[in-house]
């Protein structure tokens, strides 16, 4: 039975691991340079142009916030719940596109920005 158990709780935490790939600090400073996050996004609630993103990790999963970080408007265009979320907390129901710019960030440096927001 403890064997069942310990097994059950590594295989959780490998799943947790997996789900923070990336790498905090690394996210940070992408967030504030190459990625340009800042420029539209405060660390905060307080929205700056794009909303504040301190607990957007519980608002959206990980895969969504990986799909919308590389690439808002194809996001944007294929709709969905998450999407509809948006629309409504920006007053953009009905719109064609999104504000947000096209990704400029590899897969892995997108792991690392969404590891920076679980600090949030």
């Amino acid at each position: 039975m403890r064997s069942v158990v310990f097994s059950m709780v590594l295989a959780f935490a490998v799943a947790v691991g997996v789900s923070y790939a990336g790498d905090a600090g690394k996210g940070e400073t992408l967030f504030n340079t190459t990625g340009k996050c800042k420029v539209c996004h405060k660390t905060t609630d307080a929205k700056l142009v794009g909303p504040g993103l301190a607990g957007v990790t519980k608002a959206f999963d990980d895969a969504f916030l990986k799909e919308w970080i590389s690439d808002a408007q194809g996001t944007w265009a294929k709709g969905g719940p998450q999407i509809e979320a948006i629309q409504k907390k920006a007053n953009k129901v009905g719109k064609p596109k999104t504000a947000m710019a096209p990704g400029k960030l590899a897969a892995a440096e997108v792991d690392d920005v969404i590891a920076y927001l679980h600090t949030l």
